[in-house]
């Protein structure tokens, strides 16, 4: 379906409270779905085998997002009366903090940043926020950054909230990780601000932007994803990658990774602390699980390194794409407090 179609229905923008994830099959329909996708993976000729489905190889075009996100905040930008502060909210590997860096930059706002993160837990912290009630309005790239879970390590982001809460900033755009935005909201009462993010993708909505066009495995991966559309992509990029490395071979629509066999609540907790501060480097990750030892944190990183569940890049551990909803589901099945999208 050509592109000009997305918009507006694939493209919304919604409230946090409006947010609402794709609808999700019980376990027997999906274990049902599966057994009967493997039947007919098993049963396809050999035509069908060997040509690579291209639509698994999808380039979104994010430019529809970002228009979209302009037409829903130029109205409040442009008006010199409204000094609010809108909170735009980032499900992982979304692209929703690029959407909104991007439009940010489109529109010249003054970067307001945290002190680098190893620097957050200093006795002598930097509070200074930057200048006050700029005539272009500000934004704050990653709130998520600004801060460590330890005594120390809050008192920045503590600080920006009174700020911001106070009216001294004027106007501006946060954005923050879902999961961290999950943590602060622990902190510092959230459930008047306005804030912004981008809704689920359904399984018709993918279809619009150029996915397969298989509905009972879209619906399956929508649910999978919860319409986060850089974990459908990620999914389908990889096994786009796995036919053209492999022609002729039969491929399975997705496989999650699963956790470690001897997972532990430590596993959890650092996968938790991981997603809540939008990755951390190993120093980091020593200060906030002080609970357990270097070694035993190298051992559990190792584990999840090599079951795709997480990767270091520039120092820095993140959760992966593809690892996500397992790494998702498995925070849930030992109750820890998760985030909303």
């Amino acid at each position: 379906m050509p592109e000009s179609s997305e918009q507006p229905t694939a493209w919304q923008w919604v409230s946090e409270s409006q947010f609402e994830v794709p609808p999700t099959p019980t376990t027997i329909a999906i274990k049902r779905w599966w057994l009967s996708l493997q039947a007919k993976l098993q049963s396809a000729d050999d035509e069908e085998a060997e040509a690579p489905q291209s639509s698994d190889a999808v380039n979104v075009n994010m430019q529809k997002g970002l228009v979209a996100l302009d037409k829903r905040l130029s109205p409040w930008l442009d008006d010199t009366d409204d000094s609010s502060i809108k909170w735009i909210i980032c499900p992982p590997h979304a692209g929703v903090d690029v959407i909104a860096r991007d439009f940010c930059q489109q529109h010249s706002l003054q970067v307001l940043s945290p002190p680098p993160r190893d620097e957050l837990t200093l006795d002598a912290l930097d509070l200074t926020l930057g200048e006050e009630n700029s005539t272009t309005g500000w934004y704050l790239p990653e709130l998520a950054h600004g801060f460590i879970r330890q005594s120390k390590g809050l008192r920045w982001v503590r600080h920006f909230f009174a700020k911001a809460m106070s009216g001294e900033l004027g106007k501006g755009v946060v954005i923050c990780d879902s999961w961290a935005w999950s943590f602060l909201q622990t902190l510092w009462p959230t459930g008047h601000l306005d804030t912004l993010t981008l809704q689920a993708f359904s399984a018709q909505q993918l279809t619009q932007l150029g996915f397969e066009k298989e509905q009972e495995h879209l619906q399956h991966l929508a649910s999978l994803s919860r319409g986060n559309l850089g974990i459908v992509s990620a999914y389908a990029e990889r096994r786009f990658r796995r036919q053209a490395s492999h022609p002729g071979a039969q491929q399975s629509r997705f496989e999650m990774p699963s956790m470690p066999a001897e997972a532990t609540d430590y596993t959890a907790f650092v996968l938790h602390m991981l997603l809540i501060h939008q990755g951390l480097s190993l120093r980091q990750l020593r200060q906030v699980l002080p609970i357990i030892s270097p070694s035993q944190l190298d051992v559990e990183l190792y584990s999840l390194r090599s079951g795709g569940l997480v990767a270091l890049t520039d120092e820095v551990w993140r959760v992966t794409a593809i690892g996500y909803p397992t790494v998702r589901q498995a925070l849930k099945s030992r109750g820890l407090w998760l985030d909303r999208f």
